[in-house]
């Protein structure tokens, strides 16, 4: 036998008799904790260099779980799964492979035996290591949290071991981790994978600084035996990007970009356009007692590799893997990890259905939303203490609200606000809740509230473009479009590759008055996705914002031809049908409209303009008796009341206004936003209008009061809508100041309003019919028409 016979049975590495041997390629010195091959040097964590000893005393032998656990483990009480995890983690350090084993060949039920050749080192002085050696400690065990229910114990988050120090640029050390006790009966340990070791390969390449470094997590691959777990790798992926969108100095790309890559080879030809610096992917793989997660950090510019890391985790430990992944991300890169997070694991139970619930809602369609709410549903069941859950479950029904599934905003609004309050209530600081409480805000008018959340959102994720998008929408909603731009920017830069962003963008653009740059966005959006309709869509939108109707029909006919069932596509290109005086095709388009809507009542309300465009009054009046007085829909109840008030039915307007009055006054939703106002639809003006038009002038002062504020505030907030001349004339005309009113009437024309029809009818402008400033806007409005029949005809 070697000369490690001489070694004393049972001396730990603290014994004056420890002594370096060489183990296969490798010396080990127990004293130094190091391992060494040539130049290489790796530094292992103490309790592995005693569990590799305990092995080497007795090369050949079996060694039993027992023996191992009272040898390494003396000091601890723990469960033989730290054994497992222990052992994997000395193979891969080794460059062992369990099913070819070259160094440690594990009996079955027993326990393990040392196969490698093992001799004494004698009188072996210590070398530095080389200029760019790898080091890569193995961190030590830690105690569990206590315990957080009667049925389970919360398992600490694992921390990957600190990345070599570089000579050029030496990278901080990452936090070390304190001695914990580990309980039998209990989860899995989660201190025996703390860091899980894994392998490290690192390119001696000069570190950026942090500021200037964008990380691309592209989604995670899996390679389970029978490759069921992809939903679940790219919801961990996707986790990881939300983790690391929190830290305050590197960008981290959003997932609507980096998901469009299955590889760095396959993004590296476009990172320089895309300002990608790294890039992180992934491969996991599903065991029966957890899983394992290879990570390989590369170079964007020509995806060399920089770094490599096998992380294992039980099952226990889900919860926590993907800060865990983030954390070993900012070590490799040479950075600060996130801030140590005290709040509580999630189970992993929730955790799984949680992923599973951010694969389904990433598709953006009703479908995959109504299913991610099932998800998410089962992560709150199955611990109801997991606020990201509730935020989940909250966005899934204001998704369900975009995607004009029929739920109104009230109804949506009443579903979400309980979860956001029980999310909140979990975790008080919680980026993504905030970011949800603050749109929440946003809809129901509460704008200023609206931007505190977000900021706070924001100063928690500075890099998380889901929160700058909602920050912008809440700032284009608020009539302030410029300041929406500037979130827009920032999330485009982050996931440049991201349609809905260049839409957003578009739209915020045309309200600011920049037709150049709205265009520009939506040509990119419709180069990301030929086939969304709302790139096309936005085309009319300009063409309406300019009154160039030809221009803006073509925008809308291209949209439906993507998306032919969208309802309110049909709503505003029958509506700009009546502008052009194009009957024919308005019937159609509002036939469309109502066998396609959700919202049945509103479809019929909407389709009566088509009689009072026509001036047809017998059909007219036959349309508006059909309509349900006692709606739910305020806004369409408020319309049938201004219709009875062109039909001449003053009474039958002022009692159909006063079934929902209380609404009116009571409900949070707000009377208007900026989009019906851009279209030149204001329903406390409606309002005003009933009142004044029934001889309730005290009734209707308020409401005028309000919209008038609220236009203004509009205008001076730098939006440039033709629509707002129409507003102020109308509050003129209803003020008695016609001279006002019909200027207001001819900058509304100058800038492209084109609804002459209506403003034949409304009862608003009543006042100013026959004046002739009147009917020559009248005149301006036929002529640009008549011009842009012709070219759609041609």
């Amino acid at each position: 036998m070697s000369g490690v016979e001489s070694l004393t049975p049972g001396a730990g590495v603290d014994s004056p008799v420890a002594r370096t041997l060489q183990i296969g390629e490798w010396q080990a010195d127990p004293v130094l904790d190091e391992l060494r091959r040539g130049e290489q040097v790796l530094k292992l964590e103490p309790r592995k260099m005693r569990l590799l000893m305990a092995l080497a005393r007795r090369p050949q032998q079996l060694v039993t779980l027992d023996q191992l656990l009272d040898e390494v483990w003396g000091d601890l009480v723990v469960t033989p799964s730290s054994v497992y995890q222990s052992i994997s983690q000395l193979r891969s350090v080794l460059g062992d492979e369990a099913s070819q084993p070259r160094y440690i060949v594990t009996v079955p039920r027993k326990g393990y035996r040392l196969v490698a050749a093992v001799s004494e080192v004698v009188a072996v002085a210590t070398p530095a290591p080389a200029a760019g050696s790898i080091s890569a400690p193995l961190q030590p065990e830690t105690e569990p949290e206590p315990k957080r229910r009667a049925t389970d114990q919360a398992v600490a988050p694992l921390v990957p071991p600190a990345p070599p120090t570089l000579p050029a640029s030496p990278a901080p050390s990452l936090p070390s981790v304190p001695s914990r006790r580990l309980l039998l009966g209990g989860t899995a340990a989660a201190a025996a994978l703390l860091g899980a070791g894994g392998w490290w390969a690192w390119q001696r390449a000069a570190r950026m600084p942090a500021g200037d470094i964008t990380l691309a997590v592209l989604p995670f691959d899996d390679a389970s035996p029978k490759e069921l777990e992809q939903p679940f790798a790219e919801g961990l992926a996707e986790s990881v990007i939300s983790a690391l969108s929190r830290h305050q100095q590197i960008r981290v790309a959003a997932r609507a970009t980096s998901f469009q890559f299955r590889s760095a080879q396959a993004l590296a030809p476009q990172a320089k356009q895309l300002a990608v610096t790294h890039v992180l992917w992934g491969e996991l793989r599903r065991l029966q007692q957890g899983l394992t997660l290879k990570l390989s950090l590369h170079r964007a510019a020509d995806s060399e590799v920089l770094w490599q890391q096998v992380l294992e985790s039980p099952a226990a430990a889900l919860g926590s893997l993907a800060e865990s992944v983030a954390n070993a991300a900012l070590g490799a890169l040479g950075v600060t990890p996130l801030p140590a997070d005290a709040k509580p694991v999630p189970l992993a139970d929730a955790y799984e259905f949680y992923l599973l619930g951010l694969h389904h809602q990433r598709g953006g369609q009703i479908e995959g939303i109504l299913k991610a709410r099932t998800y998410y549903q089962r992560a709150i069941d199955a611990d109801p203490g997991f606020a990201l859950a509730y935020v989940g479950q909250a966005s899934s029904w204001i998704g369900e609200y975009h995607y004009g599934n029929g739920l109104s905003i009230r109804a949506m609004d009443a579903r979400a606000q309980p979860l956001i309050d029980r999310a909140l209530q979990l975790d008080p600081v919680l980026p993504l809740a905030q970011g949800v409480q603050g749109s929440l805000h946003s809809y129901r008018g509460e704008h200023d509230e609206a931007r505190l959340w977000h900021e706070r959102a924001l100063a928690k994720a500075p890099h998380d473009a889901s929160l700058l998008y909602w920050a912008g929408a809440a700032e284009n909603k608020a009539g302030w479009p410029v300041r929406a731009l500037a979130y827009y920017s920032r999330a485009a830069e982050l996931s440049p590759l991201s349609p809905q962003i260049q839409h957003l963008t578009g739209w915020a653009a045309t309200n600011a008055g920049r037709y150049e740059l709205a265009e520009q966005a939506y040509r990119r959006a419709l180069s990301l996705a030929p086939k969304h309709a709302n790139g096309a869509r936005g085309f009319g939108i300009i063409g309406f914002a300019r009154g160039r109707l030809d221009e803006a029909v073509q925008g809308y006919r291209q949209a439906l031809t993507i998306k032919p069932k969208d309802a309110y596509f049909w709503d505003q290109l029958a509506w700009i049908y009546l502008d052009l005086g194009l009957i024919d095709e308005a019937k159609q388009a509002f036939a469309q409209f109502q066998a396609q809507s959700p919202q049945p009542v509103w479809a019929q309300v909407s389709a009566a303009r088509l009689w009072v465009c026509t001036q047809d009054q017998p059909a007219l009046r036959k349309a508006v008796d059909a309509l349900p007085v006692q709606s739910k829909e305020r806004d369409a109840v408020i319309e049938t009341a201004l219709l009875r008030v062109v039909l001449g039915q003053p009474e039958q307007a002022y009692k159909t206004l006063s079934s929902v009055i209380g609404l009116v006054l009571a409900d949070p939703v707000p009377l208007y936003d900026e989009w019906s106002t851009f279209l030149g639809q204001h329903a406390l003006l409606d309002v005003a209008v009933i009142y004044s038009a029934t001889d309730h002038r005290e009734q209707a002062e308020p409401f005028i009061e309000q919209a008038s504020s609220y236009v203004e505030r509009y205008a001076k907030q730098g939006n440039v809508w033709h629509a707002i001349g129409y507003h102020r004339a109308r509050i003129a005309a209803l003020r008695g100041q016609p001279d006002a009113a019909l200027a207001a009437l001819e900058d509304a024309v100058r800038l492209g309003w084109r609804r002459g029809w209506w403003l034949v009818q409304d009862p608003a402008l009543q006042s100013l019919r026959e004046l002739p400033r009147f009917k020559a806007v009248l005149a301006r409005i036929e002529d640009s028409n008549r011009l842009q029949r012709q070219r759609l005809q041609t």
